[in-house]
């Protein structure tokens, strides 16, 4: 699905009334489902959820590396221009 069918989803259908809150816990959500593909695909990763998963998801897949690396944050700069239309 994509980013403004999500959206949608999101805000049940009513994205005129969506807060800011509501627009940053949607990016928070779709980057932390980023993440944890990207976790999920890197065999140097640690297996273990913990201290060191931690550290290591902050290190390669921090927000920044969203930011510069995921097509789905275009999408969402693309959207954001717009979030509040039907």
């Amino acid at each position: 699905m994509n980013v403004q069918k999500r959206w949608v989803a999101y805000c049940s259908g009513n994205t005129r009334d969506a807060t800011e809150d509501d627009w940053n816990n949607f990016v928070l959500k779709i980057f932390l489902t980023w993440r944890q593909q990207q976790l999920d695909l890197d065999t140097k990763a640690p297996q273990q959820a913990g201290k060191a998963l931690t550290e290591y998801a902050n290190v390669y897949y921090s927000f920044t590396k969203f930011i510069e690396e995921a097509d789905t944050y275009q999408e969402l700069i693309q959207l954001e221009l717009k979030r509040h239309k039907p």
